[in-house]
């Protein structure tokens, strides 16, 4: 187990194009961090570069207190899980399992040790003797996790892993990854788009954009607090209400006096938008339902608001009774408005006076 280091590292292609834009992070020791963010943004370029399959155009990477910039992949005691297991067809899960060791020359009683230990923790020891061509998509991935837990690394890379499984089995082998790594307590670098999985699995979040980094943090404060109109826009789902400030003139209630008037856009979480009105200070917004979607025990609601010239949609719990075109009144409390500076994209903390 290890500790990563990134410090102001760079990536370019063909000298011209910077895929990575002098990044920094910490990962600490035992700590799961999730890389996420659309595609092209670079989680996953970052993610080689750790694994030694990028070279680094400039900055500096360590594990374990050592820089491997110029290190080879095999020398920098890491394992990797990809999303299409890229385990040998030819050999059974033992044969997959026990390829690496045997490479290192691994006494074949601790190979027998290593081997019993995944297959017990991940339970697949009655799939020991088949090939891959026999196991199921979850199963599959399950020995491409074992074979990286018998290496015992300092840190595990995962580039999108569950990317080729179904819906009901990614969430059971998220569980199964977080459990897993909360065993082995083995530092982790996770790479997704999927922000579900980002935010279930995380101890560290990291919202990546354009090359850099947008926002760092726990899940939770990523999600209540984005630092950014990305990051707002992109985590939830669906995500955040964006709001042109000048687009309140109209609105009763109004922006709170303390909104600067520099603040471009206003943003309101769907889950923050309620049918009543709250005690506290709140703005009321006139709208008319366009849409109502039911998602199990909750449902979104899609309105138009004349006034703000926007659709927004709400969360609301249960079933919402309305029709197309019924005309309501939608409550927003002050204190969860989010305001997004209109050149910068970031977040104005607003005072409380």
């Amino acid at each position: 187990m290890a500790a990563i280091e990134i410090n102001d590292v760079r990536k370019l292609y063909g000298g011209t194009v910077e895929a990575i834009k002098g990044i920094s992070l910490s990962i600490g020791d035992g700590e799961l961090v999730v890389l996420v963010g659309p595609s092209g943004c670079g989680k996953s370029t970052l993610l080689r570069m750790i694994a030694g399959l990028e070279t680094i155009t400039s900055g500096e990477i360590s594990i374990g207190g050592k820089v491997v910039n110029k290190l080879e992949p095999v020398e920098r005691d890491i394992a990797m899980v990809f999303q299409n297991y890229a385990l040998y067809p030819h050999m059974s899960v033992r044969g997959n399992l026990e390829y690496g060791l045997k490479n290192r020359r691994t006494p074949r009683a601790e190979i027998d040790r290593r081997v019993a230990e995944a297959a017990r923790i991940l339970e697949i020891e009655q799939f020991l003797d088949r090939k891959p061509r026999q196991l199921s998509g979850g199963q599959r991935q399950r020995v491409a996790m074992g074979r990286a837990i018998v290496r015992q690394p300092k840190a595990f890379l995962f580039d999108e892993p569950l990317s080729n499984l179904d819906a009901k089995l990614r969430g059971q082998m998220r569980v199964e990854i977080r459990r897993l790594q909360r065993t082995l307590g083995t530092t982790s670098v996770y790479v997704t788009h999927d922000q579900l999985e980002a935010m279930t699995l995380a101890d560290k979040l990291v919202v990546m954009n354009g090359g850099v980094i947008e926002q760092v943090g726990a899940p939770l404060e990523v999600y209540s607090n984005p630092a950014s109109l990305f990051v707002a826009e992109f985590m939830g789902s669906p995500g955040m209400n964006l709001i042109p400030v000048a687009g309140f003139s109209a609105i009763p209630g109004g922006l709170p006096e303390r909104v600067p008037a520099t603040t471009g856009t206003i943003g309101i979480r769907p889950e923050d938008i309620s049918l009543t009105a709250p005690q506290e200070p709140h703005l009321a917004i006139d709208v008319v339902l366009d849409a109502i979607e039911l998602v199990g025990s909750e449902s979104l609601v899609y309105v138009h608001a004349q006034d703000l010239g926007k659709n927004l949609v709400l969360r609301t719990a249960g079933i919402h009774l309305g029709e197309t075109g019924d005309r309501l009144t939608l409550f927003v409390p002050h204190a969860r408005m989010h305001c997004f500076d209109g050149e910068s994209g970031r977040k104005i903390e607003v005072s409380a006076a």
